[in-house]
């Protein structure tokens, strides 16, 4: 494969990464802390908008694996998300004035479902593009590292944006995060920065279409209007189903941590928008160092043992501030002293993180060929709708819990860090840190049972084309 093309494909994820900063750094804050939302309400439109994906992930996916033009399978489908994508953010940041809680609720959880739509056309199409393009069993986690370096990217390049140019310091809001001026414009640039990605992606890997499996000519009695009932039985492969529940559960948490992160740098450390931003940024050390990890350890200890080693790594790196904040440590550190600290171990802990997800996408793409060898069928676009469902959980179900998380420990809504209690903050820590980083680990125990290695896929590889070797003799 092309380096033009991994590169063409991998960047339609800078979309994905898009959407995941826009939501998770920036939209619960607003809602919540600037427009007055309780997080609780602001939670459940974030779960409601999740509900809606998990009608439409696996309709799409079904849809895209039947569907027979010019232009193939997938492209289509992307095409139709990449173009509207952007006015829909926009709109999802540009609530009328004096809604009231419940205007807001709505306006809230309507935008939100508008945008997971439009970025379901895109993303699960592409997810379920990449399973087809490569097929050797280490190549894939580089294909994989390459979607994850983007979908990465394009999380850190919207947040270090959005915090230093949208958001700075003025003489009415001391912390630029609480003016609800600026949000608008960041959704505009946002939407464009994810509409253009998307529609780079598309032009870049159409050379790769004639080359793609094609539907079958005979239409499946599974309409896809039932796939959420199909993509439910593809959990009865129990390799795909410990994969799913073990990435649903990484995502939950990653929610929970990724929307509490602003809370806790603002209210915790100190830091300001300025801060966010470098903080933001810290995520370049593992852009650039889990790619060659995550390949490193698959190849030297297999990927379920390297998956398990990611998490424990980044866990123990990545919650150590929270854990030295209720120590009382950081009381005796001056500001810069706390940035670098957090700036290093947030960058660190990155390093893992991503390679984790670099090596379970692997790991998921290998079950969608044991599925072949079990059924016959290719269907790439139902299992990732179901991987891209446990993905978005990453916001629904982690900004619900973080949200009601906020409630249950009375923090308050618009304060400065000066007005929030010692009490509140050490609260605060808690669920952020020492929770959050033993559920992390906790995943270990799911993965262990996962049952595919190198061997057993080259068996699978040898099974499905002595399968289509004996259909052409015939």
């Amino acid at each position: 494969m092309r380096l033009s093309n991994k590169l063409g494909y991998g960047v339609g994820q800078v979309s994905d990464g898009v959407k995941t900063a826009a939501f998770s750094t920036f939209l619960f804050f607003y809602y919540n802390q600037v427009l007055g939302l309780s997080g609780s309400l602001a939670g459940m439109a974030a779960l409601l908008a999740l509900s809606v994906d998990a009608i439409t992930d696996p309709m799409i996916g079904q849809y895209s694996d039947q569907f027979r033009s010019r232009w193939g399978r997938r492209h289509p489908f992307m095409l139709m998300g990449a173009l509207p994508f952007g006015i829909a953010l926009t709109m999802l940041f540009s609530p009328p004035e004096h809604l009231g809680e419940m205007g807001l609720f709505g306006w809230m959880l309507a935008w939100a479902i508008c945008v997971r739509m439009l970025l379901t056309l895109f993303y699960v199409p592409h997810l379920s593009l990449g399973a087809e393009l490569v097929k050797d069993y280490h190549a894939r986690t580089s294909l994989i590292a390459w979607r994850v370096f983007f979908s990465v990217s394009g999380a850190l390049v919207t947040s270090v944006i959005g915090f230093v140019v949208f958001f700075p310091a003025t003489p009415e809001y001391a912390n630029g995060m609480l003016n609800p001026a600026g949000y608008s414009n960041f959704a505009l640039f946002a939407g464009l920065f994810g509409t253009l990605a998307m529609l780079v992606s598309i032009y870049s890997t159409r050379s790769t279409i004639p080359a793609l499996s094609q539907a079958p000519v005979t239409h499946s009695t599974r309409h896809p209007v039932f796939a959420v009932a199909t993509v439910f039985a593809t959990l009865k492969q129990r390799n795909f189903r410990i994969l799913f529940i073990t990435i649903l559960l990484f995502m939950i948490m990653a929610g929970v941590t990724q929307t509490l992160l602003v809370y806790t740098a603002t209210y915790i450390f100190g830091f300001d928008p300025k801060h966010l931003g470098l903080l933001a940024s810290s995520a370049v050390i593992g852009i650039f160092t889990a790619p060659w990890v995550a390949q490193k350890l698959a190849r030297r200890f297999d990927k379920k043992k390297a998956l398990a080693i990611n998490v424990i790594a980044g866990s123990l790196i990545g919650f150590s501030t929270q854990w030295l904040y209720l120590a009382g440590f950081f009381d005796t550190l001056t500001l810069d002293t706390k940035l670098t600290l957090v700036f290093l171990t947030n960058g660190f802990s990155q390093t893992f993180f991503i390679a984790y997800v670099i090596i379970i996408d692997s790991m998921l793409t290998d079950t969608i060929d044991e599925h072949h060898l079990n059924t016959g069928r290719r269907e790439e676009g139902l299992f990732f709708a179901a991987r891209a469902l446990a993905t978005k959980a990453s916001y629904g179900i982690g900004s619900f819990c973080a949200g009601v998380a906020l409630d249950l420990i009375s923090f308050p809504q618009g304060a400065t860090p000066e007005s929030v209690s010692s009490d509140a903050m050490i609260k605060l820590a808690i669920v952020a840190g020492p929770i959050s980083m033993f559920v992390f680990i906790f995943t270990i125990f799911v993965s262990r049972a996962y049952g595919l290695n190198a061997k057993r896929h080259e068996e699978i590889l040898s099974g499905i084309e002595s399968a289509q070797t004996g259909l052409i003799r015939s």
